[in-house]
């Protein structure tokens, strides 16, 4: 080979090696946040192409390991992605170091730490009195120690991902506040969901302190019977349901009558024409066939169907008797019996004096 195509060949590997090395360069995943309490951690990053690799999430303390969590990454060219991880042991001391690191294979391509404050260091200035999420929504109760300002931002959580945000700023805590959201969207039955609440509190030299709180509940469908509008009479039962969750109710109204006497138990069914939802009623109702007189004892039930019973209403009813098949009276004039009686008397009277 000669020196002239030795010189072309190492000028090629030398570009393909600069543009290698620009390519790489210009891939970077960028960690734009990092944050990390004692309950849990979060890290946003943007990624200027494709990239698959795992984030890993770690708690120190004095340089000992303490906690990891692995989390596998997932971004488009230009995207954006927020994980989340719950921190699982219980803290032993006042001061820990949060680290997060991306990883595409062996090799780290970024990293940024955390100082995690436990205890009185970061207490805020307020109590959480109640944090229920429910099929319906979520409600947050927080009672002041002192008066603050703070923004609370509430997360629904499905393993790793945020799968929706409210935010609520500029909040004043000088009396109990309560923060409370629906959900606009419909929930799977029967899966977990997690919820954080990530509480900013404002301070007039500093940055905001910031407090998370999780909890957990398990999607179900949900609906109330109405009591005001069960109507139960001699000839049949109409019940109003409400829907009171998330999670789609496509079910049916049940209702038992038991005769207080006999103990004979009628059992009617109906399906709802409408699948409930929070906010939305539909009515069904039933009419009694082959029921004989009495009193009953009734129940109605609401049930989904998996044929769970989902709620109840009772009540009592009498089926009354049929009326009797009256019978038309002769019409006779008042007296005529008497009367009767008194012309046979004259009649008797008249011939005896005759004969």
């Amino acid at each position: 080979m000669s020196n002239r195509n030795r010189s072309t060949m190492k000028t090629v590997l030398l570009v393909t090696a600069i543009f290698a090395i620009i390519s790489s360069a210009a891939a970077q995943v960028e960690i734009t946040d990092f944050f990390s309490d004692f309950t849990s951690s979060d890290v946003t990053l943007n990624s200027t192409s494709d990239f698959q690799g795992k984030a890993i999430f770690e708690l120190f303390y004095a340089g000992a390991l303490v906690e990891s969590h692995d989390v596998p990454i997932d971004i488009k060219a230009g995207g954006t992605t927020t994980k989340v991880i719950l921190w699982e042991k219980n803290p032993q001391q006042d001061y820990y170091t949060a680290k997060v690191s991306i990883h595409e294979g062996t090799t780290i391509l970024s990293s940024k730490s955390f100082q995690v404050s436990y205890g009185t260091v970061s207490m805020p200035g307020f109590h959480v009195v109640d944090f229920s999420p429910t099929n319906n929504g979520v409600k947050l109760l927080l009672r002041p120690f002192n008066p603050s300002s703070v923004d609370v931002k509430i997360e629904l959580l499905d393993n790793n991902d945020i799968v929706y945000t409210k935010v609520k700023d500029n909040i004043y805590l000088t009396v109990n506040q309560e923060v409370s959201l629906t959900w606009p969207f419909l929930l799977k039955g029967k899966k977990e969901y997690t919820v954080r609440a990530k509480i900013y509190t404002h301070r007039l030299y500093a940055g905001p302190l910031i407090n998370t709180y999780i909890s957990h509940f398990i999607a179900a469908d949900d609906v109330e019977i109405l009591h005001d509008d069960v109507e139960v009479d001699e000839y049949g039962a109409s019940v109003t349901l409400l829907g009171n969750s998330q999670v789609p109710f496509d079910g049916a109204i049940v209702v038992n009558a038991k005769n207080k006497i006999t103990g004979e138990t009628k059992t009617y069914r109906q399906a709802l024409e409408e699948i409930l939802v929070s906010g939305k009623e539909d009515t069904a109702g039933v009419v009694w066939k082959g029921i004989a007189p009495g009193t009953y004892d009734v129940e109605i039930l609401a049930v989904n169907k998996e044929n769970m019973t989902i709620d109840k209403y009772e009540t009592v009813m009498r089926i009354p008797e049929p009326p009797a098949v009256a019978t038309t009276p002769v019409n006779r004039s008042p007296g005529f019996a008497a009367l009767v009686s008194m012309i046979v008397l004259i009649a008797a009277a008249r011939l005896l004096k005759g004969g």
